[in-house]
């Protein structure tokens, strides 16, 4: 047992009982170590367990401090007591402990998880883009993949990126067409993916493959002011709202087919929702191919329309619903090389 450890945990844990409103702001009257753990489940954590009294007179209540990654570490991560009595028979006294540190560390990657998507709101909210943050998303490592994900074709030269299910179909259609336009024709769609273990699998950037070269510059993708998403006084705010936790790449003109199509569908599916009734079952073909860079009921698919023959490419948008924005990617000779959909920093969590 590391003595320096066991010393930064109970100072730790009387620092910690002292703002809780259980102990009247005041530290323990009297703290023991009662004993350390190992916690094998999650990576070796360490952890002393104490027995302290909130009063001379009063019983023993059991307290937690560590979460050592080993025995050199000075850093406790993880205090916690839920001011239950410490168990007289020394098993129970183990079970409690374990109990107790399960909630903790599930708390606090949960802490973690949510500063993290914040941070993410403003990666997702920016206007300008860091080269070298989206090509290492595009490099293979233990946590991160890519992945062509399908075709789009392009027939107009003009590209929409859209939330497919929620607004490009109906009376509320937000499907701004960007202002630039490309080469016709037909394009590969890639994603960058990331695992970790506390928010699974993640599409990260979508990207849109215009030519077979570098990007070695971004530059926000301006909407067409007829289509953009929100008009103000002082102009256009450029992007596009997800709602359906989707996004897509899809031809101008093959978004006006797209919600012809829906149209027609509901017509002859009267009640019925086009995600659960149609296309989920695209979705989960394309997870039972590709299992191991998906999440369970599939995070993309490429979808030909069957009445005019368009393909579009729709892929989940990174944490959800938001607001997200388009960046057009231009070469060394400064040509126009793909569009690319920033949607999860895989960097905060590596």
């Amino acid at each position: 047992m590391n003595e320096k450890q066991k010393d930064i945990a109970q100072k730790a844990l009387c620092e910690w009982l002292s703002e809780r409103d259980e102990m009247d702001g005041k530290p323990p009257k009297k703290i023991d170590f009662a004993f350390a753990l190992k916690d094998d489940q999650n990576g070796d954590l360490i952890f002393f367990v104490f027995k302290f009294k909130k009063s001379a007179l009063g019983k023993y209540l059991i307290g937690i401090a560590g979460g050592f990654p080993d025995e050199e570490s000075t850093d406790c991560t993880a205090v916690f007591s839920g001011f239950d009595e410490f168990p007289s028979d020394k098993d129970e006294a183990v079970e409690l402990a374990f109990k107790m540190i399960d909630f903790i560390l599930q708390f606090n990657a949960r802490e973690r998880i949510q500063a993290v998507f914040e941070k993410n709101l403003k990666y997702i909210s920016q206007s300008e883009v860091d080269v070298e943050k989206i090509a290492r998303q595009f490099v293979k490592t233990e946590t991160r993949f890519f992945l062509t994900v399908g075709t789009v074709d392009v027939p107009s030269g003009k590209v929409v990126v859209a939330d497919p299910l929620c607004y490009m179909y109906g009376d509320h259609v937000i499907a701004p067409v960007l202002k630039r336009g490309i080469p016709k024709g037909s394009y590969p769609a890639e994603v960058s993916i990331c695992r970790h273990n506390y928010i699974g699998i993640r599409m990260c950037t979508a990207r849109l493959k215009i030519k077979d070269t570098r990007a070695v510059r971004y530059e926000l993708a301006e909407s067409e002011e007829e289509t953009a998403a929100f008009k103000a006084s002082d102009g256009v705010m450029h992007g596009f709202p997800v709602d359906a936790g989707m996004m897509c790449f899809i031809d101008a003109n093959g978004a006006k087919n797209y919600a012809e199509f829906l149209e027609k569908w509901h017509k002859e599916n009267a009640g019925k929702n086009h995600y659960d009734d149609y296309f989920a079952a695209f979705f989960a073909e394309s997870f039972e191919k590709l299992p191991a860079y998906q999440r369970e009921g599939g995070d993309f698919i490429e979808w030909t329309n069957p009445d005019s023959g368009g393909r579009m490419v729709q892929i989940s948008s990174g944490f959800g619903d938001g607001f997200y924005r388009s960046f057009w990617g231009f070469d060394e000779s400064g040509e126009v090389c793909e569009l690319i959909v920033p949607m999860v920093d895989p960097d905060l969590y590596d």
